[in-house]
C-alpha cells in the first residue's frame, strides 16, 4: 500500500501545532527576545489576503502540578470559551483568592509575525504583546516611517528589552530611522520561502478539554449557565470589570 503523504503532512503539521511532537523544535521556531537591543525586519505576507500578523488572545493556566499551559481563547473563533466564562464568574464570588485566580487566567492578547534575526539571518516567529505590538502598528501609521514591512523600502525594528523588577518593558522599541532593503534579492527570497505559518498557530482549542479545565477552576460555577456576553473592548482590565459588577 502506497504511503499517503498528504495525511503525514497533515499529521505532522498537527504535532507541531499541539505540541505533541518534538517541542526543542517548536520552540526552536521563535525568537528569543534578549534583554538589551535585538535588532529584527519585520517580513510582509505572502499574499494579499492575509495580514502579515497573527492575532490571538491567551489564557495561561496553572496546573495542579505547577506547570503553566497556554490555551487560545475560542471566542478569537467566533466560538464560547469556557475559560472566558470562568474568569467572569471568579469575579463575581468576592473572594480574593478568586480574583488572583481571576487575573492570572485573564485572555491576554497575542501577536505572530514572520521576522527576520539580524544577528542570525535566520527567520524565525517572533511572539509578543500588546504594548510592542502597538509600537509597531504606531509605527507604520506615522508617515515618517510608513509599511516598515516593505521589502525594498522599510526599516528594520529594534526591540529594546529592559527588566522593571521581574517584568519586561519596550518602551525604547522603534523603527531604525534610515530606510533600507531588507537584503538582497537572493535573501529576500528565501526568507519569504521560509516563511512560517503564524495564522496556523491560532488553533481552535478543543471545547470539552477547555470546558473541564474550567470546571476545575470554579467547580460551583457551570459553564453551561449563560453569563451576559461582552465584546473585546470590555475585557480591556480587570479594574473596568470589578466597576461594572459593582454597579
Amino acid at each position: 500500500m502506497a504511503i499517503d503523504l498528504e495525511k503525514l503532512r497533515q499529521k505532522h503539521a498537527e504535532l507541531t501545532r499541539t505540541g505533541t511532537g518534538s517541542s526543542s523544535d517548536f520552540l526552536n521556531n521563535f525568537f528569543q527576545v534578549q534583554e538589551g537591543t535585538n535588532v529584527v525586519r519585520i517580513l510582509p505576507s505572502p499574499n494579499d489576503e492575509a495580514e502579515f500578523y497573527a492575532e490571538t488572545k491567551i489564557h495561561r493556566i496553572t496546573t495542579d502540578d505547577g506547570q503553566v499551559r497556554n490555551f487560545h481563547c475560542r471566542r478569537v473563533h467566533g466560538e464560547d470559551c469556557p475559560l472566558c466564562t470562568a474568569y467572569f464568574g471568579l469575579w463575581k464570588t468576592g473572594s480574593k483568592d478568586d480574583e488572583a485566580t481571576a487575573r492570572q487566567i485573564k485572555p491576554r492578547n497575542r501577536y505572530y509575525m514572520n521576522i527576520v534575526n539580524r544577528e542570525a539571518g535566520e527567520v524565525k516567529i517572533l511572539s509578543i504583546g500588546i504594548m510592542l505590538f502597538q509600537k509597531m502598528i504606531g509605527a507604520m501609521l506615522d508617515e515618517d516611517y510608513g509599511d516598515i514591512t516593505d521589502l525594498t523600502e522599510g526599516h528594520d525594528f529594534k526591540i529594546i528589552k529592559t527588566m522593571e523588577g521581574q517584568w519586561p518593558k519596550y518602551d525604547q522599541s522603534a523603527p531604525r530611522p534610515k530606510s533600507s532593503p531588507a537584503g538582497s534579492d537572493a535573501e529576500t527570497a528565501a526568507w519569504m520561502d521560509s516563511l512560517h505559518d503564524i495564522h496556523g498557530l491560532v488553533k481552535l482549542e478543543d471545547y470539552e478539554e477547555v470546558k473541564q479545565i474550567a470546571d476545575s477552576i470554579l467547580p460551583e460555577l457551570s459553564v453551561e449557565r449563560a453569563i451576559p456576553s461582552m465584546d473585546d473592548s470590555e475585557v480591556a482590565t480587570d479594574s473596568e470589570y470589578l466597576e461594572r459588577l459593582k454597579s
